[in-house]
């Protein structure tokens, strides 16, 4: 029977024999949302980071003119390159841009969880499309892990409600028997609370502190969901659409 299971911090994440499970990684507020919204734009590939020091090296490997860098330090963005929010990203001249991309919490997750078979980068706002990818190239006996990549080991809402919406898109485009951990099912109750998404996101500890920082728009950007059939799959380090 497939299992679903989530883990609520990219720190609880442990390598098991199970290494054939495909893996959906999130950091809502804001690296997966802002890969999302990169890939929409026209980025031809996400290269994740683990911090600025890295994403400079990957860009000294790269063709010249060919490559932007944007990211975060604890949420402080990087000085002299691009931001780190999806709005920042969902522009004209990132297409055809391979995007160097580090984050404190989310590529980090990403990085760490590339032992999966399968691993993808999603959002709420992509969500049913990566659950449609995944079910669609995945044995249907492989086990579905979701990665919550939290904050420094600390638990985000942000990203519980994003796995339930996940949870949720789960179980209406398969027929199969899925077994959910207590985990997925707490999740999905959350998703389906009845709480508007842009009040949930802007109201969590991350969201409070993002308010502060940027415009309100990128919540209400992150918070729209299905409104991108995207599917960003991490493969080889680098992330591409893989529609």
């Amino acid at each position: 029977m497939r299992k679903v299971q989530v883990v609520l911090t990219k720190e609880a994440l442990r390598q098991s024999d199970r290494t054939n499970a495909s893996a959906i990684v999130l950091d809502i507020i804001f690296a997966t949302s802002s890969i999302t919204a990169a890939l929409e734009a026209g980025a031809s590939k996400v290269l994740p980071a683990l911090g600025l020091d890295e994403a400079r090296e990957i860009g000294e490997r790269l063709a010249p003119d060919s490559w932007m860098l944007a990211g975060e330090n604890n949420a402080e963005a990087f000085a002299g390159y691009r931001s780190y929010e999806p709005l920042a990203l969902a522009t004209p001249d990132m297409a055809g841009t391979q995007l160097i991309y580090a984050t404190t919490n989310g590529t980090v997750a990403l990085r760490q969880a590339d032992f999966f078979e399968r691993v993808y980068a999603a959002s709420l706002r992509n969500a049913s499309a990566v659950v449609r990818h995944l079910l669609a190239h995945s044995d249907a006996q492989t086990d579905i892990v979701i990665i919550c990549s939290g904050s420094k080991g600390h638990f985000n809402l942000e990203d519980f409600y994003g796995a339930g919406c996940i949870v949720r898109c789960l179980r209406d485009q398969t027929e199969s028997t899925l077994r959910f951990s207590d985990a997925a099912l707490a999740a999905e109750m959350t998703y389906l609370g009845g709480h508007n998404p842009y009040d949930i996101l802007a109201n969590t500890r991350m969201g409070q502190i993002m308010l502060k920082r940027v415009s309100a728009e990128n919540i209400r950007y992150i918070s729209q969901i299905d409104s991108s059939d995207v599917v960003g799959m991490y493969e080889n380090g680098e992330i591409r659409d893989a529609r």
